[in-house]
């Protein structure tokens, strides 16, 4: 896998995962894909990576 940062979907809820250099974490669980989006960007805006949801890569939402 990529250096990446993924939402995947966990039990009715979204985990927000970061995968760098083959090591997998999860950042955090939100209630929504919407707030799991949001986090997601901004976790990937500190370490400069892209942002993935189901294999596509996302672009942020402005506004």
């Amino acid at each position: 896998m990529n250096n990446q940062v993924r939402i995947e979907p966990k039990g009715g809820k979204f985990a927000v995962v970061l995968e760098h250099d083959g090591s997998t974490q999860e950042m955090d669980v939100r209630d929504t894909y919407q707030e799991a989006e949001k986090y997601a960007f901004y976790v990937a805006s500190r370490v400069k990576l892209d942002v993935y949801y189901r294999g596509l890569k996302l672009d942020e939402r402005k506004g």
